[in-house]
């Protein structure tokens, strides 16, 4: 049983778990990540790894050279490298695990991305059912109330409102336009938020001087979504010399608002949502009972827009794909020679939520972190990569990369892994020898339980209805 060896500090972290029902020591395994190149991320950090160790729990990682910490740090806090990890209790990654790698009965815990039935997915999906795996997803770790407790949405700001600005410089120059946010790079070219921290302060420090092209106008940067992604970004944009708007203000401010700093909208759900019918509903219960003014009364003001909000397929989007048309339809002004005006206000979308087909409806394809960027005609509703399309005299720039927070990888592993931890104990109590019924668990942990014994538990039927839905 577990653990005679738990800490003060230890008990306090898993103040409300169990000790392990299973038989033997409890184990934990890490998987490698392999879904691409890109993803340097780990569930736990060698910290974590530690104290777990010191507690009692054996823990197997795959041996990995591109996990952003060296695997000898988790050796030394006290891992065993092992490329076979079938004598885990967990089998725990960030990623979705290959087919041919998934262990029958086994349980396991990562972001599937399942629950809106994602098509990329569900052959995945079916082969855990086969095998009779229990799978944990993180993304359902919620408490009372829904809140998630286990994720990357601050590193999923940070880096998305660092590509923009990238992105942003580059689309501003191929329409005629120097800027300072040449001088930003992909987030992935910092060590850390703080060296991307002093590049923003850099550039930020030219905006105050005034070195902004006139004809560019005021920039306003639209932010959406309350949660930990949208917060991400706007913790970076505060770097930059700024002001916070209403949306009240946003016509005033595109129209008249000073260059020698940028501005900022946050946009809640009061400020473009409006029932159907003109009364008031419960939002989280009836989605669909609501329309959107987004695209009407706010997209049109904003220069970039950072899109954090989470959707599904009964909630209005923020812009659809004949909102999109209205948008950017080209202005045509009488031009200084040299000095261009935007072709229209709306230059760049960060799609951080990388819903394709959803809030942003014309934003079909998720980007990849070594193809970042794409450009929407919508004239034609075509997308094309940027980096082919540098002269495209219209269009809005697009990021939409699905897993922005790989290009932080320490900080994202750490924070996430402080996410994590308290729910170890009762994920190695979740092995498929025990109950479902029975668990003995913490009830946030018990409700991210998406299969078990071949079938999707109760609270997850609904998938198998989302798919029937699709194939008709």
């Amino acid at each position: 049983m577990l653990i005679h060896r738990l800490t003060s500090y230890t008990v306090t972290i898993i103040r409300k778990s169990n000790t392990f029902v299973g038989k033997g020591k409890p184990t934990l395994g890490i998987r490698r990540e392999t879904i691409n190149a890109w993803e340097r991320r780990a569930p736990l950090a060698p910290k974590h790894v530690k104290k777990l160790t010191r507690c009692g729990v054996g823990v197997l990682i795959q041996p990995s050279n591109r996990r952003a910490y060296p695997i000898q740090d988790y050796i030394s806090a006290g891992a065993i490298v092992r490329e076979d990890l079938s004598d885990a209790h967990l089998i725990i990654s960030v990623k979705q695990v290959p087919i041919d790698q998934l262990i029958p009965n086994k349980t396991y815990a990562f972001f599937s991305h399942t629950i809106k039935a994602q098509q990329d997915n569900m052959e995945m999906l079916d082969t855990i059912l086969q095998r009779r795996i229990r799978l944990i997803d993180y993304e359902k770790i919620v408490d009372e109330r829904g809140k998630r407790l286990v994720m990357f949405g601050k590193w999923a700001g940070n880096a998305g409102f660092i590509d923009i600005l990238h992105g942003l410089g580059l689309r501003l120059l191929a329409l005629g336009h120097n800027t300072p946010f040449l001088h930003v790079g992909l987030a992935h070219n910092y060590s850390d938020s703080h060296m991307a921290i002093n590049a923003l302060r850099d550039i930020g420090y030219e905006i105050a001087l005034g070195r902004m092209p006139r004809s560019l106008g005021p920039l306003v940067f639209v932010f959406t979504g309350s949660g930990n992604v949208s917060q991400g970004a706007q913790e970076l944009f505060q770097h930059l010399p700024h002001e916070f708007v209403d949306v009240s203000t946003l016509p005033k401010v595109a129209q008249k608002g000073e260059l020698n700093k940028v501005y900022g909208c946050v946009v809640t759900r009061a400020d473009h949502l409006v029932a159907k019918n003109g009364s008031v509903h419960e939002f989280e219960k009836h989605p669909d009972r609501y329309i959107s003014k987004f695209a009407t009364e706010i997209a049109p003001y904003a220069t970039v827009i950072i899109n954090g909000v989470y959707w599904d397929a009964r909630t209005p989007r923020l812009i659809t794909i004949p909102d999109a048309k209205q948008l950017f339809t080209p202005v045509h002004k009488l031009d200084t020679p040299g000095c261009p005006s935007l072709p229209h206000r709306l230059v760049a979308i960060c799609d951080i939520s990388a819903d394709p087909g959803g809030s942003i409806e014309f934003m079909t394809e998720c980007t990849t972190i070594d193809r970042p960027f794409m450009i929407y005609d919508a004239d034609f509703h075509t997308t094309s990569f940027f980096c082919f399309s540098f002269d495209c005299p219209s269009g809005c720039l697009v990021c939409s990369i699905d897993n922005m927070p790989a290009q932080m990888p320490l900080e994202a592993t750490s924070q996430f892994g402080d996410l994590l931890y308290p729910y170890i104990i009762d994920m190695l109590n979740c092995t498929t020898d025990q109950s479902f019924e029975h668990l003995s668990c913490r009830p946030e942990v018990h409700r991210a339980i998406i299969t078990d014994n071949g079938k999707l538990t109760k609270n997850y039927e609904y998938i198998a209805d989302l798919r029937n839905a699709k194939s008709m």
